[in-house]
């Protein structure tokens, strides 16, 4: 008897202990910040258009160091869509010679870099995104962050950010890159 009572107050313990709607646990309780949310770009217009990435590669010697740009655009809902990106590498940036990728995207303001990487000095980067559609975009809340591979959000430090309504633009400057991933604006 004493064995079927303990194994009732223990499934009782566990039942109502680890209740996912608990007052504690609940995320009603969370607080009433909004989630950021990474920036779409419009649809492409062409019925043509299949992929919704496009990627550039450059190969760096870390060791001397080197500016990779490239660009991307494509015509968009609301015209011409363009995103053009500056990785500056300082002397020492890595080890070795890589092939350093950048991949653009059609569907959210946002770049993926590879190889995986950290780097022993910080990469300087710069990321302009015209032809953007900016209605409900708060410009005190736009902000430029690293988004790790579960989808969390993390600030990226940056000398400048800032958007241009009329045009449409998006603009980071100087953003401090210890590793690559991806990165992307949000509100």
């Amino acid at each position: 008897m004493k064995k079927l009572l303990t194994f009732l107050l223990f499934s009782a313990l566990v039942f109502f202990g680890c209740n996912q709607e608990g007052e504690i646990t609940s995320p009603d309780n969370i607080g009433s910040s909004p989630q950021l949310k990474l920036i779409s770009l419009p649809a492409p217009t062409s019925e043509l258009t299949v992929e919704d990435e496009y990627t550039e590669y450059m190969i760096i010697n870390g060791g001397k160091g080197g500016v990779f740009s490239a660009g991307y655009s494509y015509q968009g809902t609301n015209g011409l869509v363009y995103q053009i990106s500056i990785l500056e590498f300082e002397v020492g940036s890595f080890y070795g010679t890589k092939t350093i990728s950048q991949t653009f995207s059609t569907t959210g303001a946002a770049m993926v870099f590879g190889p995986l990487m950290q780097f022993q000095k910080e990469v300087k980067y710069t990321f302009k995104v015209s032809g953007l559609d900016l209605t409900g975009v708060n410009p005190n809340t736009l902000d430029f962050v690293y988004i790790d591979a579960s989808g969390n959000m993390y600030p990226v430090e940056y000398n400048y950010i800032g958007m241009d309504v009329i045009s449409g633009t998006l603009k980071v400057a100087g953003a401090q890159l210890d590793h690559f991933s991806r990165y992307g604006f949000v509100n």
